[in-house]
């Protein structure tokens, strides 16, 4: 039904995939995370470790709006399903909260001590606390929207194709999702480095590929990612979209120019860069 990557091998694969050891050395990044993440909570209203699901890491720290009904961000942090935790990614909210929105970062169990269909289920989860609890957030219910970066991209595609039913929450109730540097088809993955963690199978492939699962009715999406990101980030996202409007929904693409992986998220600490800008102009379109 859609194109398969055209990266076959798993040395192809892991080319454009394995950020960790071909692309970056990664722990400059991970340091400057971890500072810019604590003085984000260190200079705004943060409400720390609020449990969602049974798990222990199934927690929300949530970052209250300045003024009173406003717009709900969900943010889902990246590192591949294996790495990382909400505590790192904290500097991903300072742009919206300048912004005037309020903000929740999700978190979850990491693989391979879960599938990533129980990670789909915990961000799940977050949304659903976050509808239950706009007041606490002094925010909207009506006005949620999610996103995240890398394998959160993942997650933020996968709500936007939730059946949220079974989850008592209103069929809209996300109102648009933002993937950025997202992941759309895991096929690829299947045969990557990634495999023996993320334990993935014939049916999780298909069932977490936001691409195989999109229904009639769906929220509009922006897409974003780093201009100077793999070939294979390009076009799993040009996919994505594409196969979004074909469906008669509305999906807006933005590749960030002169950004990559990497600089494209550290870009969300800022509310006046390019990317904020467009993410923040999507949401007002949708609200």
């Amino acid at each position: 039904m859609f194109p398969e990557s055209p990266f076959k091998t798993q040395e192809e694969i892991d080319l454009q995939f394995d950020l960790q050891n071909h692309c970056w050395d990664g722990a400059p990044y991970i340091q400057n995370f971890l500072a810019q993440s604590a003085w984000v909570r260190e200079n705004n209203e943060c409400k720390e470790d609020i449990p969602v699901g049974m798990r222990d890491e199934e927690r929300i720290d949530i970052f209250p709006a300045r003024e009173a009904n406003a717009p709900i961000v969900v943010f889902v942090h990246g590192g591949w399903w294996r790495l990382g935790t909400r505590k790192w990614f904290a500097f991903c909210v300072q742009g919206f909260i300048e912004l005037g929105y309020a903000v929740v970062a999700s978190d979850y169990t990491l693989c391979p001590d879960v599938t990533i269909p129980d990670i789909s289920n915990a961000t799940r989860l977050a949304i659903r606390w976050a509808y239950q609890n706009a007041d606490t957030l002094r925010g909207d219910a009506n006005k949620i929207f999610v996103t995240g970066h890398s394998a959160g991209g993942q997650q933020a595609g996968m709500m936007a194709v939730t059946d949220w039913s079974s989850y008592c929450l209103p069929a809209n109730v996300i109102k648009g999702s933002i993937p950025m540097s997202g992941l759309f088809d895991m096929r690829p993955f299947k045969s990557s480095w990634l495999q023996p963690k993320l334990q993935l199978t014939g049916e999780t492939v298909l069932s977490e590929s936001p691409i195989f699962n999109i229904p009639d009715s769906a929220p509009p999406i922006l897409v974003t990612l780093g201009d100077d990101e793999s070939v294979e980030f390009h076009r799993q996202s040009e996919v994505f979209v594409d196969a979004w409007n074909e469906r008669g929904h509305r999906a807006e693409y933005y590749p960030a120019p002169g950004l990559d992986h990497n600089t494209s998220v550290l870009s969300l600490m800022d509310s006046n860069s390019d990317l904020c800008r467009v993410v923040h102009k999507f949401i007002n379109s949708c609200c």
